[in-house]
């Protein structure tokens, strides 16, 4: 009798034993599959985002380049650079915002950053050729930078003491182009080859080339 009642006692305990493992699976489980399904609706919403802020600046890099397709009919008109360049600004802060939120290596982040890099190439185009044919003069800076981890800081430091420049003296005088170095388009490819320049970041001032990260003071003669 007594063994029965033993053999009872241990099939309880092991039926405890077990429920309880199940239970623990159980919930494991669940908040494991609450997990995927919190993850799939943060991806999705970050996704739905993103689209919704590539196609609306995507539309935008459209306008704005056939307005610059047809500036250069009128390279001396005294308007329409001025909108297109704070344009681009406005453009820049987005993206900016953009890098911020998913950060600087996003694939989606980098595809509109080459239809906004064509757009400055092509605003500097203008400019030059305003300053060849309308009498007119500018500082042009083409800032060629890199988020790579290894030159990261000294880029992103060289863009804060240009930034400085640009706000001192304003937009009227100084155009500053923040090009990506590492971007893979052929025409920033051929901009870095135009002007020998092999580190990032570089700095170039009216063709004078500044390698590597310069303090203020270097630049403070070009002003």
């Amino acid at each position: 009798m007594k063994k029965n009642k033993n053999k009872k006692n241990s099939n309880r305990s092991t039926n405890n034993i077990g429920h309880r493992y199940l239970t623990t699976f159980a919930l494991a489980t669940l908040f494991f599959i609450i997990g995927i399904l919190i993850g799939y609706a943060i991806t999705s919403g970050r996704m739905s985002g993103i689209r919704s802020t590539t196609e609306n600046m995507r539309l935008e890099f459209l306008d704005l380049e056939l307005q610059g397709a047809l500036g250069e009919y009128n390279p001396c008109g005294t308007s329409f650079l001025y909108v297109i360049g704070e344009r681009i600004d406005n453009l820049e802060t987005r993206l900016i915002l953009l890098e911020g939120q998913f950060g600087k290596n996003d694939e989606s982040v980098i595809e509109l950053k080459k239809p906004y890099t064509l757009l400055q190439i092509q605003h500097y185009l203008l400019i030059k050729k305003r300053i060849e044919k309308c009498n007119e003069d500018y500082i042009i800076i083409l800032f060629f930078y890199s988020n790579k981890p290894e030159y990261i800081d000294d880029s992103e430091k060289q863009g804060y003491v240009l930034k400085y420049f640009a706000d001192k003296y304003g937009y009227e005088k100084i155009k500053v182009y923040s090009i990506d170095g590492d971007l893979g388009l052929g025409i920033v490819k051929t901009l870095k080859e135009m002007h020998h320049v092999e580190v990032l970041p570089t700095t170039i001032v009216n063709d004078k080339i500044y390698v590597g990260f310069h303090p203020r003071k270097d630049f403070e003669k070009d002003f």
